[in-house]
């Protein structure tokens, strides 16, 4: 069918996304945000959204498949993110046997430059991602204004932990790809004293380093920004290597407490903004 010139531009017009705001569903685990992800146009595979991780990631095996290689890092690669394309992107290849260990399908991270890109909003209500380009990007009007600090590619966040009838401010990096509450990192837990208020140790796995160590912290409260939550779920890295003898950040700080707000990252002003969920 032959449409008028005025009619055709109207309707690609009519189906392209907005230049300035963009929505795309995520399916919610629950305690990790998914997205399904293209890589170098070949069909979409499902990826976490995740503020912690340094550079988007890709699964050794499907980099492989995909004729990617080039040792820890990959470059040029096009990633598609619903309607979004993010064009020549540095990717970390790591084999990700903790999700096959888990049985589930995820085969990458979404990384620091898709944050780097957008003013992102995460809305755990109605599971979507609301991304605004920086310049037309306007704070909404019930939230409220954190800074944010880097260490390296990691955003970081001010809070303050009730241990042990102390109250102790704790540098939080902001990761999206946690699912837990709080995990601290030993050396703080060490500089503090903390080790012997532990109690239970488990075992949970991590990205880049299989099966890890978690010492429960029993923990009366967490603040951030004017609000408190009582008893979070507070563990520390049993062992003081790989992350978990970091001391660029305190800790992290993951989606069972970011769910209870509506979050906005904007790297480009170094700010988060948060609405608190009924």
């Amino acid at each position: 069918m032959n449409l008028p010139a005025a009619t055709a531009l109207f309707i690609l017009l009519a189906a392209a996304p907005s230049a300035h705001a963009i929505d795309i569903p995520f399916r919610w685990t629950p305690g990790q945000i998914e997205v399904q992800v293209s890589v170098n146009g070949r069909a979409p595979i499902w990826f976490i959204v995740d503020t912690g991780a340094e550079y988007s990631i890709l699964d050794t095996e499907v980099a492989k498949s995909y004729g990617l290689s080039g040792g820890r890092f990959v470059d040029g690669v096009m990633l598609t993110i619903g309607p979004v394309t993010l064009r020549d992107q540095r990717v970390m290849l790591i084999q990700l046997d903790n999700f096959r260990r888990q049985k589930r399908a995820i085969r990458g991270l979404v990384g620091y430059d898709f944050f780097a890109r957008y003013v992102v909003t995460f809305d755990f209500e109605q599971h979507l991602l609301h991304l605004t380009e920086p310049k037309a990007f306007k704070p909404p009007r019930d939230a409220t204004r954190l800074r944010l600090q880097f260490a390296g590619r990691l955003s970081v966040i001010d809070t303050v932990l009730t241990i042990a009838n102390r109250r102790i401010p704790a540098k939080l990096e902001i990761d999206t790809g946690a699912s837990q509450a709080v995990i601290l990192r030993h050396p703080f837990v060490e500089s503090h004293g903390l080790v012997d208020v532990a109690a239970s140790t488990s075992t949970a796995d991590s990205v880049a380093s299989g099966p890890l160590a978690f010492v429960k912290l029993p923990t009366q409260q967490i603040e951030v920004a004017q609000w408190k939550f009582e008893n979070p779920n507070v563990s520390f890295y049993g062992v003081a290597r790989g992350a978990g003898g970091s001391t660029d950040t305190d800790g992290l700080i993951g989606n069972d407490i970011l769910r209870h707000f509506r979050v906005t990252v904007d790297y480009s002003r170094r700010e988060m903004w948060l609405t608190r969920m009924p």
